[in-house]
């Protein structure tokens, strides 16, 4: 889907194109409005737009100036002038400045959704035939087995997602062939001198493991393997079923997989003169089991073969030993803390109402539970206030955050009171926190605009100023002031213009050049649109005593 950006110094020829045209007709997903070229220049600094429409005429930069700076910054944007002047010179300028099209006024609304359809279609073209899109491809092309292996990796640490979504991720990893199958998961452990490699040699070994193990199972199986967290090599075996065989289809053969399994052990052992250990746990549908999977395979190998080395264990047939579990929630990303770090604090409530929910309905009589719930809320809370340089008692105070209050949370529903209580005193310190530094922020930009208020003060200016990125730097001045940089900008060189005035002494040029403006004729057109009068004629009314 493609951008539209509107621009033009009548409200309603703006509202009517963006409103009344069916752009998605055509491919476009979303219509920006500008109402003149500058505001135009500041959506283009803070949005990505693919195709603009610009009325010739307009007070302060005209179209075909707005043309003239896009087309050396924003090479590949499609440009459309619409105009009511149909003077042969307006069209020719607009043609060598690149102009897509070129409408005279009054245009039908097929005609322009006909010339934008045109643009899109040029684009996407473009866009096909794009060195750097192509390279783009290519370059994902290369990094699809990375990618797969972080993506479960997020699985193994029970990241949720609906079924769709689950669905176009797999898609997107060529692995949609992988839904709803049935897997086996082993578990392979790289033991003594494997562990004392450097992290290069130790990946190199990784690598030749996964290309061995795809040599021995690949006449039989698709892997679909990732490196975890305690630096196990994990792999999710799906069968490769024959249509003509007469076995059930998504069942894994256990004969064939413990001997593909075991030769991979051997071939490890014989040709990279190395020791691990390999573990077959239960089977499952993919994706949805994926993390009880993984936690129970874990549990396996700890009580099968703990710190042993060179031992393969078939555990897929093991009975379900309902160990005692952990509170599932606390640790499945997003995890709290990286939450609380983002300032999602609507993603926080909801994770917090996750765990105690889960608290609640699972482990409602064991204490032990909720004591393991309140310290990681606990913990999570201290780690935040800590990274942002204060202690738990100054966002909290001192009675709440107080570790001996864990004794009055005997429950879920007496931890949930107490994260009632915590959860908001957090939320308002950091707004406060955050309002105070947006505030000062917005204080440093409105100095530097000041002190340089002579030049031609432009937002990358401000930006670099301010050493953050332009569209930060509008975001921030709009969320605290309510209006655009650029209205700011004018709004106070329109004042000390009218200020320079009451000058006799200072000519109009002179003022002009004094706000940066090296053409007077210019100036005085944004003064006019400003005040509706000239400079001189301001001046003549000051002398006049007129208001």
């Amino acid at each position: 889907m493609y951008k539209l950006l509107i621009v033009d110094d009548e409200a309603s020829v703006v509202e009517g194109l963006a409103h009344t045209i069916p752009w998605e007709h055509v491919g476009i997903d979303e219509v920006h409005k500008a109402y003149s070229g500058f505001e135009a220049l500041e959506i283009l600094q803070t949005q990505p737009v693919d195709i603009m429409i610009s009325d010739i005429k307009m007070p302060r930069m005209s179209g075909l100036e707005l043309i003239e700076i896009t087309r050396t910054r924003w090479k590949k944007l499609k440009t459309i002038l619409l105009s009511g002047h149909a003077e042969f010179a307006y069209a020719r300028e607009a043609i060598s400045l690149g102009t897509s099209e070129y409408l005279l006024k009054p245009v039908s609304d097929e005609v322009v959704l006909a010339k934008v359809g045109k643009a899109v279609e040029s684009l996407r073209l473009e866009r096909e035939s794009d060195e750097t899109y192509n390279r783009a491809v290519q370059a994902f092309r290369a990094n699809l087995p990375q990618m797969r292996s972080e993506f479960l990796n997020q699985l193994l640490q029970g990241m949720n997602a609906p079924e769709d979504v689950w669905t176009k991720k797999l898609e997107l990893l060529e692995m949609s062939s992988a839904i709803c199958s049935e897997a086996a998961l082993m578990l392979v452990r790289m033991e003594d001198r494997l562990t004392e490699m450097s992290p290069y040699d130790s990946s190199v070994m990784e690598y030749a493991i996964g290309n061995m193990a795809d040599e021995i199972f690949g006449d039989r199986f698709r892997l679909w393997r990732c490196r975890d967290i305690h630096g196990y090599l994990v792999f999710f075996v799906f069968d490769s079923h024959d249509p003509k065989a007469e076995r059930p289809p998504d069942t894994v053969p256990e004969y064939e997989l413990k001997h593909c399994a075991s030769q991979l052990q051997m071939n490890v052992s014989r040709y990279l003169k190395g020791t691990i250990s390999v573990l077959i746990g239960k089977r499952g549908r993919f994706p949805e089991d994926v993390r009880k999977l993984y936690q129970d395979s874990l549990l396996a190998l700890r009580r099968h073969i703990g710190s042993h080395s060179d031992m393969f264990v078939y555990a897929a047939d093991e009975e379900e030993l309902h160990p005692v579990r952990s509170l599932q929630k606390c640790y499945e990303p997003p995890l709290l803390h990286h939450l609380l770090e983002s300032g999602s604090w609507e993603l926080v409530r909801d994770k917090l109402e996750q765990i105690l929910k889960e608290l609640s309905l699972a482990h409602s009589q064991s204490q032990e539970h909720v004591n393991e719930a309140f310290f990681f809320i606990y913990s999570s809370l201290s780690a935040y206030a800590h990274k942002n340089g204060r202690s738990l008692s100054d966002y909290l105070g001192a009675s709440l955050a107080d570790v001996t209050g864990l004794s009055q949370c005997t429950n879920a529903a007496t931890l949930g009171k107490w994260v009632n209580q915590v959860l908001p005193l957090l939320e308002q310190s950091a707004e406060r926190a955050t309002r105070s530094d947006r505030s000062a922020a917005v204080s440093r930009m409105k100095r530097f605009i000041r002190d340089h208020l002579s030049e031609d003060i432009s937002l990358q200016a401000i930006a670099d100023h301010m050493y953050m990125h332009p569209v930060h730097v509008s975001r921030l001045f709009k969320m605290e002031t309510g209006s655009n940089l650029s209205d700011y900008v004018l709004r106070l060189k329109m004042e000390q213009a009218a200020e320079m005035l009451a000058d006799h002494s200072l000519k109009n040029f002179e003022i002009a050049l004094k706000l940066g403006y090296q053409n007077p004729n210019y100036f005085i057109r944004v003064f006019k649109k400003y005040y509706s009068v000239t400079p001189q004629e301001y001046r003549n009314n000051l002398e006049a005593g007129k208001p």
